[in-house]
């Protein structure tokens, strides 16, 4: 049995006739005869019903049709990444996202994007802090998108959007703290994310007070969220939870909502290959 036979099996099931799958594959009727005829014979069995005008599916031929599907797919699947090698594209391509960047609609476009080029892996990871930054320096990712920035010298460096910071409180600890004043923050734990770095960033952190350090983000959304501490959190993380008034903004002089640049950033002497270009110039178009 050769692939091209079951291509020609799968032609005339699709075309209605033999001579109809012979005008399609651009070969003679007598060629699509005997390639089925020798099909037919290295199986022992009839796959065509051959008595009315148009050939029939024997039950042999259903079954052979519905297995014979996932073999073309296959063989679909491959001549796609025969291409996709012909042109040169990445089997992969690594990006580092900071925790607090707009993940909802960053996956939107890295969905749309994987689509696009199936033969490209996206291997995605979410990191804090100056991790993103370490790791395109490290060449671990190509690309990278993150707020903190401590080597312009040898970064490429756009902002393409702004993330709002908000920092709050689980209502219900809240009022039984009686929180009037930035002061009253003091014998409250802030929950902070502490940098892999040692010389790493820091945001928002107030001098006094007692800190609840972690260096899992989504831990500390759950911690804030169940009243055992308040930190600051980006806006759209929190959206029904401040909408259901779960939790309280905090406003006072050094402890209030901010904007963070969420910059894309890349190896200044790096060469991309076309598919992670194209990934820089579709990110790049997100710049407010």
């Amino acid at each position: 049995m050769t692939f091209d036979q079951v291509l020609v099996f799968h032609k005339i099931v699709q075309a209605g006739s033999f001579k109809a799958a012979a005008a399609e594959l651009h070969k003679t009727q007598p060629a699509i005869s005997f390639s089925i005829k020798k099909l037919e014979e290295e199986m022992e069995a009839p796959l065509f019903d051959r008595t009315s005008y148009r050939p029939a599916l024997t039950n042999h031929g259903k079954m052979f049709f519905e297995k014979s599907l996932k073999v073309l797919q296959g063989m679909g699947e491959l001549e796609g990444l025969t291409k996709s090698f012909q042109k040169k594209e990445e089997p992969e391509i690594s990006l580092s996202l900071d925790g607090i960047s707009p993940l909802p609609k960053l996956l939107t476009l890295f969905k749309d994007f994987s689509d696009r080029h199936p033969n490209t892996k996206l291997n995605l990871s979410f990191d804090i802090l100056s991790e993103t930054e370490r790791k395109v320096l490290a060449r671990e990712s190509i690309f990278g998108l993150t707020h903190f920035i401590s080597d312009n010298s040898q970064l490429e460096v756009l902002p393409i959007c702004k993330v709002q910071m908000i920092p709050v409180m689980n209502r219900e600890l809240y009022r039984s703290k009686k929180i009037k004043t930035q002061e009253d923050l003091s014998g409250i734990s802030q929950v902070v994310i502490t940098d892999k770095n040692k010389n790493g960033a820091s945001f928002g952190l107030l001098d006094e007070g007692k800190k609840w350090r972690l260096n899992d983000a989504n831990f500390k959304n759950e911690i804030i969220f169940a009243g055992l501490g308040w930190g600051h959190l980006p806006s759209h993380a929190i959206e029904r939870e401040l909408k259901e008034k779960k939790l309280v903004v905090l406003d006072f002089e050094d402890i209030h909502p901010r904007y963070l640049d969420i910059n894309l950033i890349r190896l200044k002497k790096n060469s991309p290959g076309i598919v992670a270009k194209s990934l820089w110039d579709e990110l790049s178009a997100l710049h407010d």
